[in-house]
């Protein structure tokens, strides 16, 4: 039972993160296109799987309210994990010998901003869920192991393709 929670609790958090990075619409309730469940992301899931239970009126301004009290802090990690990459990437592609070494700084603040993200992703997944009834809990886990098992289906054709 604590091993499933816990699953859960981790989806959500990466749901919620892989949300917020791909600009998802208000409520992050918008339908996604198949191109978006292909990737590895489970975050890709999060507004099919809340479409999915069905949330009441009060529930969908409350994860509104939610996001909207993370947005800033979230908008800001992932400028500042942009610049961090792009800073990676400059050190990378300079002139020169380039050795491990060199871009430890950069890929340390890379490592620390990914774990703070994971952490506010974390937060406000347990919020979102925190809004759930035990019911649209048990339905949403149901969506989410439906849809990995189509990605894992789709990932297995591709694959038998190669």
């Amino acid at each position: 039972m604590r091993k499933s929670y816990l699953a859960w609790v981790g989806i959500v958090a990466l749901s919620l993160w892989a949300a917020t990075v791909s600009g998802q619409p208000r409520h992050g309730m918008a339908m996604m296109g198949p191109r978006h469940l292909m990737g590895d992301a489970p975050g890709m899931m999060l507004p099919l799987v809340l479409k999915g239970v069905d949330l009441t009126a009060e529930q969908e301004k409350n994860v509104h309210d939610i996001m909207t009290a993370h947005r800033a802090t979230l908008r800001n990690l992932f400028r500042e994990l942009q610049v961090a990459h792009k800073d990676v990437a400059d050190k990378l592609f300079a002139p020169g010998n380039v050795q491990a070494d060199d871009v430890a700084t950069q890929t340390q603040r890379v490592a620390q901003l990914r774990e703070q993200l994971m952490q506010e992703g974390l937060t406000v997944a347990l919020e979102v869920r925190g809004v759930l009834t035990p019911e649209q809990l048990a339905k949403a886990a149901e969506i989410k192991d439906r849809m990995r098992a189509l990605h894992t289906e789709m990932r297995e054709l591709f694959n038998d393709k190669q």
